[in-house]
Parts: C-alpha cells; structure tokens; sequence
C-alpha cells in the first residue's frame, strides 16, 4: 500500500501516474511473480500464490476506486 496526505492533489497525481506506470509496463507483474510464485532466497521458499484476476485487472485498468466491483 501507499499513504498520502488526503490534502495534497498534486501529489496523489504523481502516484497515481508512477503506480499506473509500473502497473501498465508489466513490471508490476515481473515483481509480483519474483515474490510469490517464484523461489526467494537465501532458502529458495516458493510462496506459490499465483496472482488473482482483481490484481492482474488492477494492472492492466489501473484505479484507485473504493468501489470493489471496479476491481473484477
């Protein structure tokens, strides 16, 4: 998660536009995929938790909706 003053828009602009950026290249993914589904060392534990359709929605329609129907 991100926290940020609720006052201050032109901020939240740059987080919104950074987030959707890593979300919409596909980085988003790549990091994801290295934490929970692939081994991580130094024990190579392998979460094995692949990724939900509400993320992987989230990554290819970015929003930041309070609605979670938006997210399915």
């Amino acid at each position: 998660g991100i926290m940020l003053r609720k006052d201050d828009a032109a901020f939240k602009k740059v987080v919104d536009a950074a987030t959707a950026a890593l979300y919409t290249s596909g980085e988003a993914q790549k990091i994801y995929d290295k934490w929970f589904t692939q081994k991580i060392p130094p024990k190579g534990l392998n979460l094995n938790t692949p990724i939900s359709a509400e993320l992987k929605n989230e990554f290819a329609k970015p929003t930041d909706s309070p609605n979670p129907d938006d997210y399915k």
